[in-house]
């Protein structure tokens, strides 16, 4: 997919920046490895001198830190501005509500630069940020899509619906189609009022969505590929879906982490190069979710850590997680133990407070006596006491799965 220039241009920058990541004897970007979960893992938590850290749990499913000089801060607020100019072009007021991350922490920056008054609600209560939402009226709004859901249905149930928000701009999760379809109803705006960004904590922005064809773009210096099926453990392509592959990216941009041939375990469907308003670019479809058990809900959330709490309150408790949208089903072999759910919270800050604020539903946790049953009936892979299996499932529960047969 790589042209041979593109091809030279990532050969030298990690020749450059990154030699341990180059084989002896390697003549090419072909001859470099793609760096999945277990390649990466070195990289994560290195001292990078005047380096920030922020926390991700790609690539594994536990938190990991994250270096960004402030040269690489920099281009990334850039790079934003760059993005949002044209699309926020003559509005005068904007309300951010992203939670944590280092989005969240330079939003406010990024339209403060484009000459917004900005309101930036942080880690506010529901009914505070609509409140503030109808004083303010802003006309942009910068979303997370699980915030912007609970946003629009609680301001529907106030009977509020601002008409000064004019543009949408959404980040930190999947923007599913009927996600979008719901907020360009209820605000009553076009599909290229709503720009999705799609990024990670490792590369910064990667692709955008596209007003005009309605596709995503990749920023330039992001040089995609698909990576292979053995490389991405990619058993489970969101469904099997027609032309969906996973993702690796290489960045000749980052200098603090190795951005080659990274693999994102996102699925995206349609990667191609196309050509849009004149411009030849590389562009998918749309990113569809991920084929690894990493769960996004609200924030990234860490199988690692549910696993570790299960094995210490039920020792060889099967166990799967539900994430087909942006929420968060838990089911788990056996018995509830006492205090369970408080230690769960515990385990979670950002998560519980986000429940108990109103911008995330909280998750629901099912325990299941006869688990073997349970997983016939849903049709889940069967997995043996102790053996780790695919935990993580994209599909929604149905209540069918957790009756018992009548006797």
């Amino acid at each position: 997919m790589l042209e041979p220039m593109e091809k030279c241009v990532v050969f030298d920058h990690t020749r450059a920046r990154f030699p341990a990541l180059v084989p002896a004897g390697a003549s090419g970007f072909d001859d470099l490895a793609f760096l999945d979960h277990q390649r990466a893992r070195p990289w994560y938590g290195r001292a990078v001198e005047g380096a920030r850290s922020f926390s991700s749990t790609g690539t594994s499913g536990y938190p990991k830190p994250v270096p960004w000089t402030p040269a690489e801060d920099a281009w990334y607020v850039d790079e934003k501005r760059d993005l949002f100019a044209p699309r926020l072009d003559g509005r005068a007021r904007a309300f951010i509500s992203l939670a944590v991350g280092h989005n969240a922490g330079s939003a406010r920056a990024v339209l403060e630069d484009l000459g917004l008054e900005v309101h930036d609600a942080g880690l506010s209560a529901l009914d505070d940020q609509c409140a503030a939402i109808t004083a303010f009226a802003p006309e942009v709004l910068y979303c997370s899509p699980s915030i912007l859901a609970n946003l629009i249905a609680a301001l529907e149930r106030r009977g509020q619906r601002p008409t000064s928000v004019r543009r949408i701009i959404t980040n930190g999760e999947v923007l599913f189609p009927s996600a979008r379809t719901r907020a360009q109803s209820f605000f009553g705006i076009g599909h290229a009022d709503l720009t999705d960004t799609y990024g990670s904590t490792e590369i910064g922005t990667i692709a955008y969505s596209c007003g005009t064809c309605g596709a995503y773009h990749f920023l330039d210096g992001l040089y995609p590929e698909a990576a292979p099926a053995e490389v991405a453990d990619s058993r489970d392509l969101i469904g099997g879906e027609a032309g969906a592959v996973v993702l690796a990216v290489s960045s000749v941009t980052r200098t603090s982490f190795p951005v080659v041939r990274f693999v994102t375990y996102d699925v995206v469907r349609g990667l191609r190069r196309g050509t849009c308003g004149g411009a030849r670019r590389f562009t998918c479809e749309r990113v569809l979710g991920r084929c690894d058990d990493v769960v996004n809900y609200g924030e990234l959330f860490s199988c690692y850590d549910l696993g570790d709490l299960i094995g210490s309150r039920l020792p060889a408790a099967r166990w799967f997680v539900f994430n087909p949208w942006n929420d968060l089903t838990i089911v788990i072999e056996g018995l509830e133990p006492a205090g369970f759910r408080e230690e769960l919270r515990s385990r979670y800050p950002l998560h519980s407070r986000m429940s108990d604020l109103g911008l995330l539903d909280p998750p629901e946790i099912r325990f299941v006596g006869d688990f073997d049953a349970f997983t016939a009936r849903a049709g889940l892979p069967a997995s043996r006491r102790g053996k780790a299996a695919r935990r993580v499932q994209r599909r929604t529960p149905e209540s069918s799965w957790f009756e018992e047969p009548a006797r």
